[in-house]
């Protein structure tokens, strides 16, 4: 998996670049993983568990309720969809799966979920988001997004 910078980031990594990107989510990686405050997430075998990892570290408690605002912060969609753009650009399907199942699908629980992340949606992302979509024929959406 590469970030948007261009390097590569192991499967182990994943943690400590959501923890980094989206300080948000720090306390729920403590707790999780039962660290002392500002101890470093772990980087061993935490590749295998990205499915719960995005759902219930990124997702649920973090992205979700930040779409729902009636004036989402911008700062941290941006820092979230980047996150899982970076994550999903990865080739591997297991990657890829976990941001499409437990991520992306998740936008379509509440109108509000998609209308609000829509303006951070971009690249591939977006096109996987626009495919299901069109797949789900979501009412307004039949014909996927407006490309941007």
């Amino acid at each position: 998996m590469t970030a948007t910078d261009g390097a590569e980031i192991a499967s182990d990594d994943v943690l400590t670049l959501l923890v980094q990107r989206i300080p948000e989510t720090r306390r729920l990686v403590e707790e999780k993983h039962g660290l002392r405050q500002d101890e470093a997430p772990p980087t061993v075998d935490t590749g295998d568990d990205l499915y719960g990892n995005l759902l219930n570290l990124l997702t649920r408690p973090v992205l979700q309720p930040a779409l729902e605002r009636a004036e989402p912060d911008s700062d941290l969609l941006w820092r979230c969809f980047g996150f899982v753009e970076d994550v999903y650009a990865d080739t591997s399907e297991y990657r890829r799966g976990a941001v499409y199942f437990q991520v992306l699908e998740c936008l379509l629980e509440a109108r509000p979920y998609l209308e609000n992340a829509i303006p951070y949606l971009r690249g591939p992302v977006r096109e996987a988001v626009s495919h299901m979509l069109m797949h789900y024929e979501v009412e307004g959406y039949e014909h996927g997004l407006p490309s941007t």
